[in-house]
């Protein structure tokens, strides 16, 4: 299909908002074009698809589900791993879906043999996809349409789930579609007309994964027929057939994400990228790549971190990094400038002023907040020396005042209880020395 006549003056169309640089893809029901917004200064993806779709006899009633489902959850889906969609609307030719534009094309093309992707960087981005429909879930919505090629990649080759044309909603507050899915990636129990759940997602994320690994699908039916009937009463060949350097954890992770027993395959995503985690040790990384997966797992074990959502973690990670220091190296010093916070995640640290020892730390503590909250001068009011190897998240000061509302409060909430926290722990040192319980 060709969109023509008013799109080839979209300009006009648009009200000389969108600027039009480049076709980026042609399918079936409609365009979608790289566009760049002269009012929000962005560049964006423009998805366009002729009104006359929701008059064809056979598929108009379809496509108007697919296309309200995915106009509806605007605004409802803000995770850092899933596309943002910024506006819908309609002209008198064509409706079109304004959304977050990915420089950097889909997953699809890495799921020939010749140019897979490295395993590490595939579980961080399986760890990311993951986290992304379990924030979906949690809202109530199931993507059902999870494959390759609806992962994309921006520029600096970050990871974020697109089109939830055919989501369906748990509480039933949009309007669902029957037969979805892209065949090889949905699950057996689809065929058994059993009710939607998350694991038809589970399922199709690992059968991406073993796509992702192998360059094949995990199965070898001719037609759709057959490849229905080896879903349902057949197993797929193992990992281990087609490679042998995928570590066993990794490989017991996606085939229990894709097993045809619902019963047997993981009930929910915190299981699933639990597990994918684990396998990254058993593969070699170099000592100074650190990936968002692992550091977000660490994060979430430290109390500091307790009530942050998923989402304010990952914001987190935006706006912090990863240091290792030496036994007597100074984080920071007394009367110096500065406001970024650290939180020890392994190693102790022994905290003095004017040069005495007043209270010592461990991992899952958090210093440097007073030269945070202290906007005037940011001036540190004691000093914080390793006493053994450590390794610290660093949050910059700067970046975390101009990060989001939610974050900021979230931040000043732990901050908040951490000082009550210090100020308990400092009254009942000086009771105890001046005798009283």
């Amino acid at each position: 299909m060709r969109i023509t006549g008013k799109m080839d003056s979209k300009n006009d169309t648009f009200g000389h908002r969108f600027e039009m640089k480049q076709l980026l893809g042609r399918g079936s029901s409609g365009e979608v074009h790289l566009a760049f917004d002269t009012y929000a200064q962005r560049d964006v993806a423009i998805k366009m698809n002729r009104l006359s779709l929701f008059d064809d006899p056979v598929a108009g009633n379809r496509n108007r589900k697919m296309w309200l489902n995915e106009t509806r959850l605007a605004g409802k889906l803000q995770h850092p791993f899933i596309v943002q969609i910024f506006e819908a609307g309609s002209t008198d030719e064509f409706n079109y879906i304004v959304m977050e534009y990915m420089a950097g094309g889909s997953l699809k093309q890495f799921t020939v043999p010749d140019k897979l992707l490295p395993i590490n960087r595939l579980i961080d981005i399986l760890y990311k996809v993951c986290n992304a429909l379990d924030f979906a879930t949690k809202m109530g919505v199931l993507h059902r349409d999870i494959k390759p090629a609806n992962i994309l990649l921006g520029a600096d080759g970050d990871v974020k789930i697109s089109d939830f044309g055919a989501a369906f909603s748990i509480e039933s507050d949009l309007t669902q579609v029957d037969m979805v899915g892209t065949l090889p990636f949905v699950a057996p129990e689809h065929f058994r007309k059993a009710l939607p759940s998350q694991q038809n997602d589970i399922y199709a994320v690992g059968v991406m994964a073993y796509q992702l690994l192998t360059g094949r699908y995990p199965f070898t039916a001719k037609s759709p027929e057959d490849l229905i009937y080896q879903k349902l009463n057949e197993e797929v060949m193992s990992l281990e057939g087609w490679r042998s350097d995928i570590p066993q954890a990794l490989r017991f992770a996606v085939h229990r994400a894709m097993h045809p027993d619902r019963e047997l395959r993981y009930t929910n995503w915190r299981a699933f990228f639990d597990d994918l985690v684990a396998a990254l040790p058993q593969i070699a990384i170099p000592e100074d790549s650190r990936f968002d997966s692992t550091r977000f797992n660490s994060m979430r074990k430290f109390s500091f971190f307790a009530d942050f959502s998923d989402n304010e973690l990952w914001e987190t990670l935006d706006i912090s990094r990863t240091l290792t220091m030496g036994t007597g190296k100074t984080i920071i010093e007394e009367g110096k400038i500065g406001n970024n916070l650290f939180i020890i995640t392994s190693g102790e640290v022994v905290v003095s002023k004017n040069g005495k020892e007043i209270n010592r730390m461990k991992a899952g503590d958090c210093f440097g907040e007073i030269g945070y909250l202290d906007e005037v001068r940011h001036l540190r009011s004691s000093s914080v020396t390793a006493t053994t190897a450590l390794e610290l998240i660093e949050v910059e000061g700067k970046s975390l005042r101009r990060a989001s509302d939610g974050l900021q409060s979230r931040f000043s909430k732990a901050l908040l209880t951490l000082l009550v926290k210090q100020m308990r722990n400092t009254d009942q040192m000086l009771f105890s020395m001046m005798g009283i319980e």
